[in-house]
């Protein structure tokens, strides 16, 4: 993990740079043809008049704490995998602010959980499975409830109010049903309510589905599912499945891990003309540390220290006294990184039981509370499995796991 995320870093810092010199020197009159020349190697097929050349140079890691745990994330998006899918497609997702604020912070997008599956390595669909929570049952008698939209059959938890009481289906009430067998979310309660009583429910229902949306790898997609970002990387593979799980206030949804890399770049300035040499060297130092400095700073990239090396020169033709000049300097740079292991399992609501629910439920077996009808909801059931830990992989936990 620790060479992935150096890589990364490096690779992203020196494409920062490079764009930041190239913007720079676009503008000098008498430098036009530097702006090209400005690059990561030397990969020039023929030698340019004069360039820079930016390289990684070393880099130490600066460790926070023992386990590099940074704290909780609190978001309204949490990213997890789809049973029996690799679901690598994406490295992040996080909550989209600026979308955010400009809803008048409130998420833009109804809470749920949003299947992205990639039916080619550049294009992928979107299936909305929505979240409803705590919906007033519309009750035309006291034997029939009207729910707003289908329920997604065996997502639905009806409540029996003000008790909170869960009723069971099957047993207290039953769904009507389609042609095709699905729910059409009208419900037949057993035993009519009295006493001013009343029903809620939860219940996830199917909304739109929407593709193909354009793949691009390594890159970030902020418009698809309104409020949240989607980075992409390069393992994108044609059939994969991943899931983004929305809610409608913020919660505990990841572990952050963290810490920083002291990096240091290399510039190396080459010219065949030395006075140009020497101004290109001279106005780059001034740049990066005068006026570049404070604004990466301000992206949490920090400038630590600039030092300057020698000059040297080349032979440009052996036969003749014409030579290509160089020098160098080093930038010494501080920068944070940071990994997010999705939290999937939360307590949404704890309704109470009946001495006799209570007893059934003590005696028994995992397997059986797998498929008992009541008040705990298995994460398998919307084919969702939790991303495990890499930190903790293969130790005991002191976590408490609720299944």
């Amino acid at each position: 993990m620790e060479d992935a995320i150096y890589y990364r870093l490096t690779e992203a810092l020196k494409r920062r740079f490079i764009m930041e010199l190239r913007n720079y020197w676009k503008s000098h009159p008498h430098y036009l043809d530097l702006v090209e020349n400005i690059q990561g190697k030397y990969s020039f097929k023929e030698r340019p008049q004069y360039g820079i050349i930016v390289k990684t140079g070393s880099a130490n890691r600066v460790d926070l704490s023992a386990d590099n745990y940074v704290g909780i994330v609190k978001s309204y998006v949490y990213l997890t995998k789809v049973k029996n899918y690799a679901g690598v497609a994406l490295e992040w997702v996080r909550e989209d602010s600026v979308a955010i604020q400009n809803n008048g912070g409130r998420f833009p997008s109804p809470p749920g959980v949003y299947y992205i599956e990639l039916s080619e390595e550049d294009q992928f669909y979107v299936d909305q499975l929505l979240d409803v929570c705590r919906e007033m049952v519309v009750m035309p008698d006291t034997s029939t409830g009207i729910l707003e939209h289908p329920p997604l059959a065996g997502t639905l938890r009806l409540f029996e109010m003000p008790a909170g009481f869960l009723l069971v289906e099957g047993v207290n009430y039953t769904l009507s049903l389609d042609a095709l067998g699905k729910p059409t979310g009208e419900i037949l309660l057993t035993q009519p309510l009295t006493g001013g009583r009343g029903l809620t429910a939860d219940y996830r229902s199917p909304g739109a589905s929407t593709g193909p949306h354009l793949l691009i790898p390594g890159r970030a997609n902020n418009t698809v599912i309104p409020g949240v970002v989607l980075a992409f990387g390069r393992r994108n593979g044609k059939g994969d499945r991943l899931a983004v799980v929305v809610d409608n206030y913020r919660q505990p949804a990841a572990l952050e891990y963290g810490g920083k890399w002291e990096l240091t770049l290399d510039f190396d300035v080459t010219s065949r003309d030395l006075y140009a040499q020497q101004e290109i060297a001279d106005q780059t130092v001034i740049y990066l540390w005068g006026v570049l400095r404070s604004y990466l700073s301000t992206e949490g990239i920090e400038m630590t220290d600039l030092s300057m090396g020698g000059e040297a020169e080349e032979p440009y033709d052996e036969n003749g006294d014409d030579y290509y000049y160089t020098s160098s300097f080093s930038v010494t740079v501080q920068t944070d990184w940071s990994v997010h292991v999705p939290l999937s399992l939360y307590l949404r609501q704890a309704a109470p039981l009946t001495v006799a629910q209570a007893q059934q439920v003590a005696a028994m077996t995992d397997d059986q509370l797998a498929g008992w009808q009541g008040n705990i909801q298995m994460l398998e059931s919307l084919g969702l499995e939790t991303i495990v830990d890499p930190f903790f992989s293969g130790r005991n936990s002191t976590y408490e796991i609720i299944r």
